[in-house]
């Protein structure tokens, strides 16, 4: 099994086409804050997380 090339990544549009741009950041802060928040809550309740990727 071989590793994926970052620009194979890029051809198959896996990920935002923003990262060379300032607004990124804030892109980021804006989806992943949330995120952080509902697993902090998760935590502290005591439950766990199950993530499925498939």
């Amino acid at each position: 099994m071989r590793g994926v090339d970052p620009s194979e990544l890029v051809e198959a549009e896996i990920y935002p086409q923003i990262w060379d741009s300032p607004a990124s950041l804030e892109w980021a802060r804006d989806v992943f804050t949330p995120l952080t928040e509902f697993f902090r809550g998760a935590s502290s309740a005591g439950h766990a997380i199950l993530i499925w990727l498939d």
